[in-house]
């Protein structure tokens, strides 16, 4: 089922940088209005007050996804401002790099309140507005990290699997109703997720996977990928098809040939 965002209104989590700005200006071309949030207020502050000068129709407010009443509270503002929400991306995220003997229940925690109860927050808050208003697009930035698995990335792993599970399941809901979702899957992204995570985390960045990621796609392209494929009724929005297929792939078919691990050659120092 297509979407039609023109002239709509879309609210943003994790938005004040990367991805989550790359979605806000692919919504911006397509004349939506745009509710940006992030957990960090001066970077979002600093972000609204850029796009507001390039005349552009946004407001923000900073929410931490992991409590409820800050993400109702979004929603609330959103309608107060433009009386409907067409669009929700349940993007804000937090990236992870540890193995599985470094990683304390304190981690695991942190990780799956942010990245799974951070969307579960979502879509909780904004589904009854979209029940009312008979219509709505739910979407959610999971990772090719939530399809095939990588060594030293178990938790965050784990959290975008769920998240790929969660949308899926949300979907198939509401099948052929007015009400859609899908899930964002992007390979690396020249993004800053390692080096702000580990922020709040207070996790060492591996800097091997920070510089293999700024290798990646540019932001931009990744959010054009994502509206375009909403617009067009996509569930998955792949911004890196070809290696999204051949991993998916691959690991597919040792499931049915002989229920064998997949391994990929595949190392974070790759060029």
């Amino acid at each position: 089922m297509t979407v039609d965002l023109a002239g709509g209104t879309a609210v943003i989590t994790g938005s004040a940088g990367g991805i989550g700005l790359s979605l806000a200006r692919a919504c911006l071309t397509r004349d939506m209005r745009v509710v940006l949030s992030d957990l960090d207020d001066e970077r979002l502050s600093d972000t609204v007050a850029t796009l507001t000068a390039e005349g552009a129709p946004v407001v923000g407010r900073a929410a931490d996804v992991r409590k409820p009443a800050d993400v109702t509270a979004l929603r609330d503002l959103a309608m107060s401002e433009y009386g409907q929400i067409d669009l929700v991306c349940n993007n804000a995220g937090i990236g992870f790099t540890r193995s599985f003997t470094e990683t304390s229940p304190k981690d695991w925690d942190l990780v799956l309140d942010i990245n799974v109860k951070g969307v579960a927050n979502g879509i909780h808050a904004f589904l009854p507005a979209f029940l009312e208003q008979g219509h709505g697009h739910i979407s959610a930035t999971a990772s090719l990290s939530g399809i095939v698995a990588d060594p030293g990335l178990g938790v965050y792993n784990a959290s975008k699997f769920a998240v790929v599970g969660m949308m899926e399941a949300l979907a198939l809901e509401f099948l052929d109703t007015d009400i859609s979702a899908s899930v964002l899957c992007p390979g690396p992204v020249a993004t800053n997720l390692i080096l702000t995570s580990e922020k709040q985390s207070g996790v060492g960045a591996n800097q091997d996977i920070h510089d293999y990621l700024n290798r990646g796609m540019p932001p931009d392209e990744v959010g054009e990928v994502a509206i375009a494929g909403i617009s067009e009724g996509r569930y998955w929005l792949l911004s890196h098809p070809e290696l999204t297929h051949r991993l998916a792939a691959g690991r597919t078919e040792a499931m049915i040939d002989d229920g064998s691990l997949y391994v990929d050659e595949f190392e974070w120092t790759d060029q």
